[in-house]
């Protein structure tokens, strides 16, 4: 199974995860590294795993399921942790994509697309508005990102044609769930005996209502990813003019210890 990875701007990022939810919140502690193997401790909702993965990246993983305090107390001899919450996003055409929201070490957007074997991911061309790919970068392994600092941040572009095909591929997604024509729990079962370590996605969506109202929910969030860009420029050309001010506190944000998620 092969993937592509890229970075999306951190607007367009909410403004998704506002609309579509998030699927799951995971936490993992991954263990010095070896030449040979990557292995860490996986701990999502319901479950804990113990995850033995032979280089090079991509060979087929084994799990062990293991209760969840044995899992904890591997935490505390783990080299580095990562914590992200995962969305799934139908694209256009009936690919689906998932987006992972680093919260631990630090704050980080990546959106992912798995190809089942003999798929061609070469083929695949990513919506414009994907940020710079970002799959070849071992920096953005999920092991480095807990063992190393993460990478330096990138300027990802944000412009209103992008926002028109997201919002285009929200509103076909919210159409599809309500029509019981998205992603299943069924897909998940399918596919977990073929996992990978950095293809393992998940892909289950939950329920939406038939009531709710996706137009009215796609502006909202619209409007707060822009409030937040434009916000965030205003805050860089306030600090180039006010230089030597005291920084402004930022509320805390979810931190995953050994304990698991901590507010």
């Amino acid at each position: 199974m092969g993937q592509r990875r890229f970075l999306v701007a951190s607007a367009l990022a909410r403004l998704i995860r506002k609309e579509a939810g998030v699927t799951e919140r995971i936490g993992e502690g991954y263990f010095p590294p070896r030449p040979d193997l990557e292995h860490f401790v996986r701990i999502e909702p319901g479950h804990s795993y113990l995850v033995l993965v032979p280089k090079p990246v991509g060979s087929l993983e084994e799990r062990t399921e293991v209760p969840r305090s044995h899992a904890e107390a591997l935490l505390a001899v783990c080299a580095g942790k990562v914590g992200f919450e995962c969305t799934i996003v139908r694209l256009q055409g009936g690919k689906q994509a998932v987006l992972q929201r680093f919260l631990a070490p630090a704050q980080l957007d990546l959106i992912s697309v798995a190809f089942a074997d003999g798929e061609g991911a070469d083929g695949f061309a990513p919506p414009i508005w994907f940020g710079p790919e970002v799959t070849q970068n071992p920096a953005y392994d999920r092991g480095s990102l807990a063992r190393a600092e993460m990478p330096l941040p990138e300027d990802v572009p944000l412009s209103g044609a992008m926002l028109d095909e997201l919002l285009d591929v929200l509103e076909d997604g919210a159409i599809a769930a309500q029509l019981g024509r998205g992603p299943s729990l069924k897909v998940v079962q399918d596919r977990s005996a073929d996992r990978h370590s950095e293809g393992a996605l998940p892909t289950e969506l939950p329920a939406r209502s038939v009531e709710s109202a996706p137009e009215a929910g796609l502006m909202a969030g619209l409007a707060e990813a822009l409030q937040e860009f434009e916000s965030t420029r205003s805050a860089a050309h306030a600090e180039d003019a006010s230089v030597g001010e005291p920084a402004r506190s930022e509320p805390a944000r979810p931190r995953f210890g050994r304990g698991g998620w901590r507010s």
